[in-house]
């Protein structure tokens, strides 16, 4: 296949799908809103027949019924946030991404500008977050079930300029060569997300944009004069709670304490617990064995893992010798040690995350890797890239590892 004929192919398998054939994105912002209403007319006129029955029906004994409350809950919540879209959508009107270049690639770079109807200010900022998420649909009908999870995500602040009608944001995120790129909507494919918000008096601005990141021969880059992500927005210190930094005589101590994700852990505790006691009062009200021991046993390890995510310390002494760490997990203490000389390399991982509507808070670990094959967990729980960031420079410059000083594939760092 000749280099122009390879070229051809290359552009009709990224414009074969997705609404950005002219190099323009458009945000599902306009989506949102009928998404949302849609959720609210059927969570809510699904249930009204039931809602209406509960007095007849806990009158009788039947409090089991009181369960339906659930469905109209969600119903109210997403009317409100349709209200809320509505709202939006008035004070910003239709946001277009223009992508530079054209796609975003894979080992290059992705970038772009989005022009706003907001006011430019030397003190405004607009946050990014670039999500690389892999969907996984299991089931069909009433058992379909659909499980979104981020692989890669790197968070930044855009540069801002004056425009026309507001603001343009203009940015750039440099893409590792070995992550997946854009895929067919599927039961099972990956797909990339950039998310902009921007806190603003009243109606804060928030769009997401589903964009094109594909693999090419030859890496292509921006032409924006926009700063890379990772240097847009660095951390100078860590956020107060998750992991305190103390300098010893030759190196650094990290410890990171029992409530650095107290709210995970008590959101865990409190799904866990409601889970168990609606599957005990299920098997006491109707006798049976199965739901109560599917739902009780889920409760019961949702709470076992909020008990553990409080209940853990970590402390990693990093110094010229090499790393020691200590984790104590309600007094009992375990401690690994790996002298500098054995570590092959360092390796970051997501090893939890949680997604709030569109948004995923991502939580990275960072893995010391030694030549007999050992793995050492030397941080946990840092949650977004820039506190990954900051950590593991941190703990390179201890080391004198440079950034890219590994025998490992850590495209994720």
């Amino acid at each position: 296949m000749s280099d122009k004929q390879k070229k051809a192919s290359d552009a009709v398998r990224w414009m074969s799908f997705g609404d950005w054939q002219d190099g323009r994105v458009r945000s599902g912002a306009k989506a949102a809103i009928w998404i949302s209403l849609l959720f609210a007319v059927s969570f809510i006129g699904l249930s009204l027949p039931a809602v209406l029955e509960l007095p007849k029906e806990v009158a009788k004994g039947n409090n089991l019924i009181l369960l339906v409350l659930l469905f109209p809950l969600v119903g109210v919540a997403s009317f409100l946030y349709f209200i809320r879209s509505v709202a939006a959508w008035r004070k910003f009107g239709v946001t277009e991404l223009v992508l530079n270049p054209v796609p975003g690639c894979i080992g290059g770079d992705f970038g772009g500008y989005v022009d706003v109807p907001i006011q430019w200010g030397s003190e405004l900022k607009v946050y990014l977050t670039l999500n690389c998420l892999k969907s996984t649909t299991t089931g069909s009908g009433k058992n379909r079930s659909t499980n979104v999870k981020a692989v890669w995500q790197r968070e930044g602040l855009a540069t801002l300029s004056p425009a026309a009608k507001g603001t343009r944001c203009a940015f750039r995120f440099a893409i590792p060569d070995d992550v997946p790129e854009s895929e067919k909507s599927s039961s099972n494919y990956h797909y990339w997300l950039l998310q902009m918000e921007c806190a603003l008096p009243g109606i804060d601005f928030k769009r997401n944009f589903t964009v094109p990141i594909f693999n090419n021969d030859v890496p292509q880059f921006s032409s924006l004069k926009a700063e890379y992500a990772k240097q847009s927005n660095p951390l100078s210190e860590a956020p107060e709670g998750t992991v305190k930094i103390i300098k010893t005589t030759n190196g650094l101590q990290f410890y990171y304490p029992w409530y650095r994700h107290a709210k995970m852990a008590i959101m865990l505790m409190i799904f866990g617990a409601v889970f168990a006691a609606i599957g005990h009062y299920i098997g006491k009200e109707d006798g049976s064995f199965i739901f109560p021991v599917v739902f009780g046993g889920f409760g019961i390890l949702m709470a076992c893992m909020g008990l553990y995510v409080i209940g853990n310390t970590l402390t990693t002494t990093v110094n010229r010798e090499g790393i020691q760490t200590i984790r104590n997990i309600y007094g009992f203490r375990f401690q690994r040690k790996l002298l500098k000389d054995e570590i092959v390399g360092l390796e970051r991982e997501i090893n939890s995350q949680m997604q709030g509507g569109s948004n995923y808070q991502v939580f990275y670990s960072i893995i010391a890797h030694s030549k007999d094959k050992r793995k050492i967990t030397i941080a946990d729980t840092l949650e977004g890239s820039r506190l990954a960031d900051f950590v593991e420079q941190r703990i390179r410059s201890v080391l004198k590892l440079g950034e890219n000083e590994s025998l490992l594939d850590d495209w994720s760092s």
